[in-house]
């Protein structure tokens, strides 16, 4: 009874193969590797069901649909923001509109912590959404992510990463570190102030939930507690899918 699940991002492809809520086996790609390539360690595997979170376009939807075929001779399931599911209601007035990592985020969010929640998926794009205790959900924000905001600064420049142990500074010394240290504490305060808004329009404090590639970065400059969870998406992946059975 194996289950194969893809969360399919703006720059890589993850998955998971579980057996009901064992992983098995997991792997990641970049977008530019052939499915054959990124799906071949489970392409023989006896799957049962293939579910999908992806923001890709159409045509990744058809050519991951031409390989379940061609390797498992099922259909994938290709899973969709709703207006509501697992207890979390969809603030969008076009649910679908919402972005399917974002809503199954904020599912798996509230599916292990209680009362009002601030999830984040910092990666390509920052990502804010809060909800409330009953699982309402009332909106959030979208801005560039560091890598984005780093391609902007330094196009004509080799690809340049802060690493993940980097020391933290208060000022840069060079043109990197300035521009590196500018886009982490420019995003670390926009967190920041976007919660304590939150907090004092709902007069409460609020649990904040971390996911994404840049969870860990982001979350050492933030002066508040926090809950990294790098694997939110799978989880509410997982949990819609056995909603509907």
């Amino acid at each position: 009874m194996l289950r194969l699940f893809i969360d399919r991002g703006n720059t890589a492809l993850k998955w998971q193969l579980c057996q009901q809520a064992k992983v098995l086996a997991e792997g990641s790609a970049t977008n530019d590797v052939s499915l054959d390539d990124a799906l071949g360690e489970v392409a023989a595997r006896p799957l049962i069901g293939v579910y999908v979170a992806s923001v890709a376009s159409g045509d990744f939807e058809s050519a991951l649909k031409a390989w379940t075929r061609r390797n498992s001779h099922i259909e994938p399931v290709f899973v969709k923001s709703q207006l509501s599911a697992c207890g979390v209601t969809n603030a969008y007035e076009k649910p679908a509109q919402l972005g399917v990592d974002r809503w199954l985020a904020m599912i798996a969010a509230h599916q292990q912590y209680s009362g009002l929640l601030c999830v984040v998926d910092s990666g390509t794009a920052l990502t804010m959404d809060f909800l409330t205790a009953s699982g309402q959900h009332l909106g959030g924000f979208i801005v560039p992510g560091a890598d984005l905001m780093k391609r902007s600064l330094l196009q004509n420049t080799q690809k340049i990463q802060l690493a993940a142990d980097a020391q933290i500074k208060l000022l840069g010394k060079n043109t990197t570190e300035a521009v590196l240290l500018g886009i982490e504490q420019m995003l670390q305060a926009f967190v920041c102030q976007k919660v304590a808004e939150v907090e004092l329009e709902c007069k409460q404090e609020l649990t904040l939930v971390l996911t994404g590639g840049h969870a860990h970065s982001l979350r050492r400059g933030l002066q508040r507690p926090c809950h990294e969870e790098p694997e939110l998406v799978f989880l509410g992946l997982r949990l819609v899918v056995e909603d509907a059975e």
